[in-house]
Parts: structure tokens; sequence; C-alpha cells
């Protein structure tokens, strides 16, 4: 077996990071992975256990006893954690799939969806009036949006600093056929819905960037890798992506984790609703003028993405 990476390869890795997840959440996440190194231990099983530790918070919070908002919001933070060990025992491993990918999406999209409904049927429940309703279906549209497009810069900046990067990303029909071939199999189920979920979430992503920052758009493009293009992206990229952290998962399980442990949901909904969607809309302008930017510099350097 390849020997444990040290830490601070682990850190290089990463172009990306947040001041808690950089300080807090990877040393734990590496001192979980670095135990569970020398088991058989999959990172894709890890991956399911984030996911089904998440759910678990929803349920607590639905439940919603004093001590299982405090157990929810343990249980929400533990999973964000373990959300960071798949990679970096995928990575010292050296076991990367195609399914690893489509778990890893699928489980952050569940984990959301999970905390979300159980914490804010705890807190509808308690304040059934129109204004926490409206709020509410506010803060999911919200949560849903940021976490999107987090994830899909995050993605093409992340490729695009890879020098193996084969400038092709993954698209919802390489998805969609992935799918047809997983049907025809007696493959488990966990990747057939996987797959689907992924696929749903490219979508998504697609439809969104068409609109907020068609210069961003990766749908029906061959891109160039190379250090190059990984110069153009980092030189444009790499502070807005940063930003976009700020608004995306983590957060939600840091602030969500003390909010619901202190029995105070509402102060969530309104961070998400106001100064986070504030923090939005400025980000989102950003992008624009950095996926702009990037766009005009790889056409002069003659590594213009080309169709399909």
């Amino acid at each position: 077996m390849r020997p444990f990476p040290p830490f601070a390869s682990v850190l290089k890795s990463r172009d990306v990071e947040d001041v808690v997840n950089l300080w807090l959440h990877r040393p734990l996440a590496y001192v979980f992975a670095r135990l569970v190194y020398p088991t058989p231990l999959t990172p894709n099983q890890v991956t399911l256990l984030a996911m089904l530790v998440g759910i678990a918070s929803g349920v607590a919070w639905a439940i919603g006893t004093p001590e299982m908002m405090v157990a929810g919001g343990i249980l929400l933070w533990s999973s964000a954690i373990l959300d960071g060990v798949d990679g970096i025992l995928a990575r010292a491993k050296q076991m990367y799939t195609d399914l690893g990918r489509a778990l890893d999406g699928a489980a952050d999209s569940v984990v959301v969806f999970a905390s979300v409904a159980g914490g804010f049927y705890h807190l509808w429940r308690d304040h059934p009036d129109t204004l926490s309703y409206t709020m509410v279906l506010l803060c999911i549209v919200s949560a849903v949006l940021h976490t999107h497009l987090y994830d899909f810069y995050k993605e093409s900046y992340m490729h695009s600093l890879n020098p193996e990067f084969d400038g092709r990303f993954q698209t919802e029909g390489d998805l969609a056929q992935r799918l047809q071939e997983l049907k025809g199999e007696a493959g488990h189920w966990t990747a057939k819905v996987a797959t689907d979920m992924t696929r749903g979430l490219v979508r998504n992503q697609t439809a969104l960037v068409r609109v907020l920052d068609p210069d961003g758009s990766r749908a029906g493009l061959q891109f160039t890798g190379g250090e190059q293009t990984a110069a153009i992206y980092r030189k444009h990229n790499r502070r807005v992506v940063k930003a976009w952290s700020y608004i995306s998962l983590a957060p939600h399980a840091y602030c969500f984790s003390i909010c619901g442990m202190v029995d105070r949901l509402d102060i969530y909904v309104w961070i998400r609703v106001v100064p986070m969607n504030v923090m939005f809309l400025v980000i989102q302008l950003w992008q624009r003028r950095a996926s702009t930017a990037t766009r005009h510099e790889l056409t002069a350097a003659g590594l213009a993405p080309t169709p399909l």
C-alpha cells in the first residue's frame, strides 16, 4: 500500500480553501483518513457515511427536543468533516472513479435537503406564520442556488489547473449514457441513483450559467489544458472562486449547525436570505467579469474553447 501523504501535500492539492475548512475541517478530516487508511474502507463508503450522518442531522432536528437540536448540530458538522475525508482517502489510495464523483455530488445535495427539511420543519412548527413560511422558501432557493453555482465554478477552476486535464467536462449526455449502461448491468442501485442525481445537478448548473454568465458556460465545448491555460484561469478566477466558497455548502454546515444547537434556526434563515444574497449578487457580477476576461485571454493566446 502507498504511504499516506503528509498533511502539507494535501493542502497543496487544494487551491481554494476557506479559513474554517483550512484550519479545522481539513486537519480533522486528515486525522480520520489516516486512521482508516489501513482498513478496507473505500472513499465511496466514506461518502455514503457522510450522507447518512447528514440525513441523521435532519431527523434529529425534525424531532426537535433540546437534546436532539444539539445532536443535530453535531451530526451536521460531523458530516461536513467526513465530506472532506473521501477526497483525501481517494488521493492516498489512488482510488478515483466516475461513481465517486457522482456520489460526492449526490451526497452533498442529499445532505443539504435533509438538514434543511428537518430544520425548517422544526422552525415552521414553532413559527407557523406567513413571514416564516416565505423566508424559509427564500432560504431554500438561495441555499440551492449558491451551492450549485459554487460547485460549478470550483469544478471548472480545479479541472483547468490540473496539468492532466483533457479539456472535456462531464456533460448531461455523458451521464445519461452512463445511466443507461448501469440499467443494463447488475450494478449496485447506489450507482444508478447517484448518477441520475448528478445528471440533474449538471442540467441545472448548465441552465443557470447560460443565463447568469454566458462566457463561463462550458456546455458543448472542448477546452485546451496545459500550463498556460492553468495560469490564465488562476490569474482571473482564484479570488472569485474563493469568494464563492463563503456562501457554499461548508458555511451552510457551520452556520446551520451552530444556530440549530442553540435552537435559533431563524437566525440562519435571515443570514442566508439577506447578507448571503447580497454577497451572491456581488460575487456573480465579479464572476461575469472574470469569465469574460478569461475567455478573451484564452482567445488571444490561441487557446479558446472549440465546439465539441
